[in-house]
């Protein structure tokens, strides 16, 4: 695994290599091309490539030229981290049970993890070993919300939302807030306001038609880009996530914005990465931008609140690698149980044709109960035998079982 994150890197180098949902078919291709096979975890705070080589400089070049090869100036070198093997697993199980978090506990992380390993299935870029090291992650993700209490009454970035809102604003009973599209920041963001009791939402998007859903659960008005100055103007807080190549809101925005706000404060949360707010924004007069980077004080007490429950998913993270490195230092004996099956399997399939044809009158029915009998017999009769194998784990004692059953014949 190679990758950066807001523990390296800053918020510019992060939004340079930050991958939308709709631009990760085509980084993965790139991955492909590169590496052969590979999982894109790319969030707010994080981009991070996972694949599988044969050897360790193999790895790191096909990484490092991915990273190359979709920033191209060289810039990223100081930022990046590699991990190799159990560190690299470990992490990403950590990342999966939102251990590695901006903020510890959070929610999002989860299904984003989830929703990286599934496009990158889907291209056919994760199979084999990165399917079962993701499958066991989103399990450990899994067990750390449900047997611990990390997650319970988390802040997460939306919920961070509504804290640096009142903080701004206080009470929000008579506030209007402006969401800036629809993706899941923005929706969690928006639902976030409204559990906080503000009075309005309005939900900007450039196709309206799919801000319809949106507004019907949360009561809220809809209206295009194209109105962005007006809908600024008659706000007290602006939350924006779109996941636009460029940015939404410009000074030049702001400025017909303001025009109509006769002094009154503006709060501007910036969710997305790359950013949708130009930084100069937050230079104007009764404007407050919030972005990313500004979350660090509330994360670093909801960290402290953590450290308990965080101690806890730690243990649950060492069970999975353990958990992980059985299966991975039992894949040598695969092909010799596999054997043993097949073999037996073989044998069972032979016999029962032969007395099927010996014995007259032998419905369709019995045939199947003759089948499923046979089955059953076989795989007790070789549970034993199979489990020896796995707990041992020893290679004169799978060379053993091997020649017990003439496999290398």
């Amino acid at each position: 695994m190679t990758g950066l994150s807001h523990r390296t890197a800053p918020l510019a180098t992060r939004e340079s290599v930050s991958f939308t949902r709709d631009q990760l078919p085509e980084a993965l291709k790139t991955l492909k091309d590169i590496a052969g096979r590979g999982v894109v975890v790319s969030t707010c705070n994080r981009t991070e490539v996972y694949t599988v080589a044969r050897d360790s400089e193999t790895g790191r070049n096909a990484l490092d030229a991915f990273f190359t090869a979709v920033n191209g100036n060289g810039a990223l070198s100081p930022y990046l981290y590699t991990l190799e093997q159990g560190d690299a697993v470990r992490h990403l199980y950590r990342v999966a049970a939102s251990l590695d978090s901006l903020i510890i506990g959070e929610s999002e992380i989860l299904g984003q993890v989830r929703d990286a390993f599934g496009v990158a299935s889907h291209h056919g870029a994760a199979p084999g070993v990165l399917a079962h090291v993701f499958h066991s992650a989103l399990r450990t993700g899994k067990r750390a919300r449900t047997e611990t209490a990390i997650s319970r009454n988390a802040l997460s970035a939306s919920r961070a939302c509504v804290e640096i809102s009142r903080r701004a604003m206080g009470d929000l009973s008579r506030r209007r807030a402006l969401i800036i599209g629809v993706g899941d920041a923005s929706k969690l963001a928006a639902q976030a306001l409204r559990d906080a009791g503000i009075a309005s939402i309005c939900i900007a998007n450039r196709t309206v038609a799919n801000a319809f859903e949106l507004s019907r659960a949360l009561s809220a008005d809809v209206a295009t880009l194209d109105r962005l100055p007006e809908l600024i103007g008659e706000a007290d807080v602006v939350v924006t996530s779109t996941g636009a190549p460029d940015f939404v809101i410009d000074v030049k925005t702001m400025y017909e914005a303001m025009s109509a706000r006769q002094d009154r404060p503006l709060l501007i949360i910036d969710l997305a990465v790359p950013r949708d707010v130009e930084p100069a924004v937050g230079d104007m007069e009764g404007i407050t931008l919030q972005t990313m980077n500004d979350l660090e004080a509330i994360a670093e007490a909801n960290r402290r609140e953590r450290e308990t429950e965080a101690l806890k998913v730690e243990s649950i993270v060492d069970e999975e690698v353990d958990r992980f490195n059985t299966w991975w230092e039992s894949r040598g004996m695969t092909p010799t149980i596999a054997g043993i099956r097949h073999w037996a399997e073989k044998l069972r399939a032979a016999e029962v044709a032969k007395t099927i044809a010996r014995v007259d009158g032998l419905t369709a029915e019995h045939a199947e109960r003759l089948e499923a009998m046979t089955k059953s017999l076989v795989k007790k009769l070789l549970h034993d035998p199979t489990k020896a194998l796995l707990d041992r784990n020893d290679e004169s004692f799978t060379q053993a079982a091997r020649e017990l059953f003439a496999l290398d014949e």
